[in-house]
């Protein structure tokens, strides 16, 4: 066998295993103790990490959406949550919660 074979061959083995990162990791347990009327953006925020995405709602409320995913060739992992806080940075529910 050459050696220009054996770098393609290496190359693509490292290819195979290689893995694929998209979001920041978190945990989506945490959202267990966020609490409506009570937790604080910041909160989730110190909870969570920093969200993926922060959309504006209709009367001035704000939803935020973490998002993580990782894939490679044995297997996947994925997390979403996403939460409505008020005008007032106080959570009102999660909207959405998703692990796999």
């Amino acid at each position: 066998m050459n050696l220009k074979r054996i770098a393609v061959l290496s190359l693509a083995s490292l290819a195979l295993t290689a893995c694929m990162t998209v979001g920041n990791k978190f945990d989506p347990s945490a959202v267990d103790s966020m609490r409506p009327g009570v937790t604080t953006i910041q909160d989730a925020e110190t909870a969570l990490g920093k969200p993926a995405s922060s959309s504006a709602v209709v009367n001035g409320g704000t939803l935020l959406q973490w998002i993580y995913t990782q894939g490679s060739v044995v297997g996947a992992s994925s997390a979403h949550v996403a939460v409505l806080f008020d005008k007032d940075g106080k959570m009102v529910r999660v909207t959405h919660r998703s692990q796999m």
